[in-house]
C-alpha cells in the first residue's frame, strides 16, 4: 500500500493496487459517490430507456465524462453505439467495454492480437 492522491478529488488515501479497478487511483469516498451516480443513472434509464447522454446528464446531474466512464467500464450499455466506441483491436462498433465479443473470444482461445488487427483490416 502507498499514499496516493485521488484522481477525482485530490485527497490523499492509502492506495492498494490489488483493490483498485483498472488501476485507477480513486479514494473510497469517491468510489461511493460513483456508485451513487451509477444508481441515479440506472434508475433514470429504467424510466426513460431511450434517453441520450445529454438528457441523462441534465436529468441526473452526472457529468458526461462520468457517463462515458460507466460505458467504458461496462457498467452501462448503449443501445446505439457512438463513433467513439469501437473495438480497440478490430475497430468494430461496440456497446460497452473496449474490445468486441469476437476479439475477446479469439484472445481467450490464444490468437495473436496483431494477427487479429491485420485480418480485420484486410477484410474491409
Amino acid at each position: 500500500m502507498t499514499l496516493e492522491n485521488c484522481e477525482r478529488c485530490g485527497k490523499i488515501f492509502n492506495y492498494d493496487p490489488n483493490e483498485s479497478k483498472a488501476g485507477e487511483k480513486i479514494c473510497p469516498e469517491c468510489i461511493i459517490e460513483e456508485k451513487k451516480d451509477l444508481k441515479k443513472v440506472t434508475e433514470y434509464l429504467r424510466k426513460f430507456p431511450l434517453a441520450n447522454i445529454m438528457e441523462v446528464h441534465e436529468a441526473t446531474g452526472v457529468s458526461q465524462a462520468m457517463l462515458f466512464r460507466f460505458i467504458k467500464s461496462g457498467s452501462l450499455k448503449m443501445r446505439k453505439p457512438l463513433e467513439e466506441f469501437k473495438c480497440r483491436i478490430c475497430g468494430a462498433a461496440i456497446q460497452k467495454g473496449t474490445i468486441c465479443d469476437d476479439c475477446k473470444k479469439k484472445i481467450e482461445k490464444g490468437f495473436d492480437v496483431e494477427k487479429l488487427k491485420k485480418n480485420k483490416k484486410g477484410n474491409k
